[in-house]
C-alpha cells in the first residue's frame, strides 16, 4: 500500500513539473512573437540597401481593408486576428515594399509594420500579423501598402485573412488589396 501511494505521489509531481514548463514555455514564446512582429527580417524579405538601379519603376499604393472585429448584432460581436499578407507572384524580379501601415476606422495611423524599403525576392510571401487581442483597428481599419518593381514585374498578391475560432464557433474570411494610385517613377 505504501508503493503505491508513493508511485502516485511521483506521478503526481511529475505531471505538475510538465504542466508548468509547458504553462512558462508557451507563455514566453507568444510573448517574444508579439514583440518582434516588426523587426521580422528573412533571407527572403530583406532591407534594401541601395538605391534601385532599374531605369522606368512601377509605383503603387494599395488599400486593403480590415476588421479587428465584426459585428454580430447591433450589442454584440467578435473579436478577429489579421494576417496581412503580400505575395511577389513575380518568378524573376524582386519586389520593393517601401512601407506598409495600419489604420483605425477613423482614419487615424495607428501602427507603421515597415517604414523602411523591403525587398521580398521572387515567388516569397511575408505576413504581418494584428493580435485577436488588439481592438485598435475597429470594424472599418486598413492598411496601405506602398509597393515599386520595374514595369515587367507581375503585381503581387496582397489579401487579409481574419479568422477567429475561440469557443465552439470559427470565422474566417479574406479580403483583397485594392490598387488605390499607381504611377510611373523615372
Amino acid at each position: 500500500m505504501e508503493f503505491e501511494n508513493l508511485k502516485t505521489k511521483t506521478t503526481l509531481k511529475i505531471l505538475i513539473v510538465l504542466f508548468l514548463y509547458s504553462f512558462f514555455t508557451i507563455g514566453c514564446s507568444d510573448k517574444k512573437e508579439v514583440t518582434d512582429k516588426k523587426q521580422r527580417e528573412h533571407s527572403y524579405f530583406y532591407p534594401a540597401t541601395t538605391s534601385s538601379n532599374m531605369e522606368q519603376q512601377t509605383t503603387k499604393t494599395v488599400y486593403v481593408p480590415v476588421y479587428s472585429h465584426v459585428y454580430t448584432s447591433e450589442e454584440k460581436y467578435e473579436r478577429m486576428g489579421i494576417t496581412l499578407s503580400i505575395r511577389n507572384t513575380d518568378s524573376d524580379e524582386n519586389m520593393l515594399v517601401k512601407n506598409i501601415l495600419y489604420y483605425n476606422t477613423k482614419g487615424d495611423l495607428i501602427e507603421t509594420f515597415i517604414d523602411k524599403p523591403h525587398y521580398l525576392k521572387p515567388m516569397a510571401s511575408i505576413d504581418f500579423i494584428v493580435d485577436l487581442r488588439d481592438m485598435r483597428g475597429g470594424s472599418g481599419a486598413n492598411f496601405i501598402i506602398k509597393w515599386e518593381g520595374s514595369q515587367t514585374l507581375l503585381s503581387p498578391v496582397i489579401q487579409a485573412v481574419m479568422v477567429n475560432n475561440t469557443g465552439n464557433r470559427a470565422f474566417s474570411f479574406i479580403t483583397e488589396g485594392y490598387t488605390i494610385k499607381k504611377g510611373t517613377k523615372q
